[in-house]
């Protein structure tokens, strides 16, 4: 898995594409939603510049998101 593809995985396992439609679509939880794909959109460049193969989320953030997490 490529790491678009394993950044792209991470999302949905934060956000999946259903919580992220309703969030699009009427505003449930879009504050989270958006910070999940904003934290994790700018890990992932990072990690490129970096020459990463694998996305990982770093411990700050994954903490960051389970203690922001309104479910």
């Amino acid at each position: 898995m490529s790491l678009q593809e394993s950044c792209k995985e991470t999302i949905y396992n934060y956000v999946d594409e259903e919580t992220q439609l309703n969030a699009a679509l009427t505003g449930e939880h879009l504050e989270y939603v958006q910070m999940v794909i904003a934290l994790l959109r700018a890990e992932y460049a990072q990690q490129e510049i970096d020459g990463k193969t694998t996305f990982t989320v770093p411990d700050g953030i994954a903490q960051m998101l389970q203690e922001e997490c309104p479910w």
